[in-house]
């Protein structure tokens, strides 16, 4: 068995190229001092608010947002994608990659008093397994044979093949520990909320306005990506719902909040040239793409959806829609993960008005007087669905617009993110713009994946070819056959259109700077052990 240490560069399992976030810069030692060290509030806005706060539960708006501050998981990673421990102090990874020994930091604490200890992991797997299918990173969980308590404070996770998905599953906020006694009395009660060992304890609900946490004070055993490793300075952490764009910005600009996310140029350009503005990018790994529903006729014919693929313009998108702020996107993952590759371009459905009218002639369409499209008498339509949050409006009018071009009618069904979420799993919609972020390229199979329709795969895609490539790449340890085995899946993806990439989104977290000490972390986390509310 091999150890390994904080200072090692990850290990060959996670096969990820670094892809850096940017930390935000703190101020001098001299103005930090005269920062109240304890005390105050931060405020960050958010679109709508989670539907629990159940790390294995389905994932909903502003679930992945709210977790790190509540739960905290057994590693982490930095800004440059290595590995950190957190819960876990150390591990032992066997030479057949089919067990790994963790040994976890003594001392820590539930919010409801009871230690964390390896009984408390390994249950919090255990009701993973029972209980987490809707979860996104269920297809994780379940590559873990066994989960086994040593001792007070030794875990071993066992496997029956390698996997290399492993550290990207357990990284993830939904992976946080669990207390076992909280699981219990909500179990039995079916009241209250689960109990993690993070720096801020659950305070207020208030259904549709905010979630308010409050500091652990009891809190002493944060990670090394903080200066301050004990309980956070700031007494009060906010999460206020403002669905709306420019209503957060507004709310920034008056003091009513201290951060919002930012992903629209215009308001990008407007913050970063307010002197009172922290702007600092973030890396997501994300994409924003055009889905179509694979088990609503006519778009179950590939035909159709490759032929709706080459009406869209997606040069158009980045620059009327988004400013030119972005890259355009040709493959199902972006750049910044491992399994894109630069060859996938030569796949790519590329604007071409002229093959979308042949494909669509090609898949039994005439085209009548008026330039519509028709099929057995029922004419190609559909309903394009995206959240209520901006850009998608203007995205999906552009779209619209497109496709129009080509004798496709489309309309534009806007609702809030959650109420998407709930349309899409039960296949209600005939297109959808929508968006992902991952860690892996395990986001393929996901949200493309057999086995998840009906929860995370909101398209309902399914081509056995894909499935098996994409569970070969989740077990392979070695980093280019893995990628191969990604790249070779994407070809059958982009040949198969249930999406087509629209754009890869160049996304700013924005701060106020009455609050110092800020940093961003992996997935554009919010770090705030370290932060202060300046007076």
């Amino acid at each position: 068995m091999k150890i390994v240490k904080t200072a090692i560069v990850l290990f060959a399992i996670t096969l990820i190229v670094g892809c850096a976030a940017t930390t935000a810069p703190t101020k001098s030692a001299a103005t930090s001092s005269a920062a109240s060290l304890n005390g105050g509030t931060f405020t960050r806005a958010m679109t709508s608010e989670p539907a629990s706060l159940d790390p294995q539960g389905a994932p909903s708006s502003g679930l992945s947002l709210v977790l790190p501050y509540l739960f905290d998981t057994l590693v982490m990673y930095d800004a440059d994608f290595k590995l950190v421990p957190y819960l876990a102090e150390s591990w032992q990874i066997a030479s057949d990659g089919k067990t790994i020994t963790m040994k976890l930091k003594s001392g820590v604490t539930f919010h409801d008093g009871t230690p964390m200890n390896a009984e408390a992991v390994r249950f919090t797997f255990q009701r993973f397994k029972e209980s987490g299918a809707k979860s996104p990173i269920y297809d994780g969980v379940k590559s873990i044979d066994r989960v086994e308590a040593i001792d007070d404070l030794t875990v071993r996770f066992s496997f029956k093949e390698p996997t290399a998905n492993f550290w990207s599953t357990i990284t993830m906020p939904y992976a946080g520990i669990i207390s076992p006694d909280s699981a219990r009395k909500v179990a039995e009660t079916g009241k209250g909320n689960l109990v993690g060992t993070g720096a801020f304890v659950l305070d207020q609900w208030q259904a549709g306005q905010s979630l308010t946490l409050k500091r652990n004070p009891a809190y002493k055993w944060g990670s090394t990506l903080s200066q301050n490793r004990a309980a956070p300075y700031i007494e009060k952490l906010v999460f206020k719902v403002i669905p709306d764009a420019t209503t957060q910005l507004a709310a920034l600009e008056t003091g009513a909040v201290d951060a919002i996310f930012v992903n629209q140029p215009d308001q990008r350009a407007r913050l970063q040239q307010n002197p009172k503005m922290q702007v600092d990018e973030t890396v997501l790994n994300s994409l924003i793409y055009l889905g179509f529903n694979c088990k609503k006729a006519p778009f179950t014919d590939p035909q159709v959806r490759q032929a709706l693929s080459y009406a869209v313009n997606k040069e158009e998108i980045l620059k009327v829609a988004l400013g030119g702020v972005g890259v355009v996107a040709f493959a199902p993952l972006p750049p910044s993960l491992p399994g894109f590759d630069a060859s996938l371009k030569s796949y790519e459905l590329g604007y071409d008005p002229k093959k979308a009218r042949a494909l669509l002639q090609d898949a039994g369409f005439a085209q009548s007087s008026s330039g519509t499209w028709e099929k057995n008498g029922q004419p190609l339509k559909g309903v394009l669905l995206t959240s209520n949050r901006a850009p998608n409006d203007a995205i999906a009018a552009l779209l619209q617009s497109q496709l129009k071009a080509v004798g496709v009618t489309v309309d534009i069904q806007t609702l809030d993110s959650k109420a998407v979420m709930d349309a899409t799993t039960q296949g209600k919609f005939d297109l959808l713009v929508w968006r992902y972020d991952w860690n892996d390229p395990d986001a393929l199979n996901i949200y493309l994946g057999s086995d998840r329709i009906g929860a995370t795969n909101r398209v309902a895609y399914s081509n056995s070819k894909v499935d098996e490539l994409l569970k070969q790449g989740a077990r392979e340890l070695d980093g280019a056959k893995r990628k191969q085995l990604y790249v070779q899946a994407q070809q059958l993806i982009l040949q198969d259109a249930p999406w087509q990439p629209l754009y890869v989104p160049l996304d700013v977290l924005a701060t106020s700077k009455r609050i110092e000490g800020v940093k961003i972390g992996f997935m554009g986390r919010m770090l705030l052990n370290d932060a202060r509310v300046a007076e």
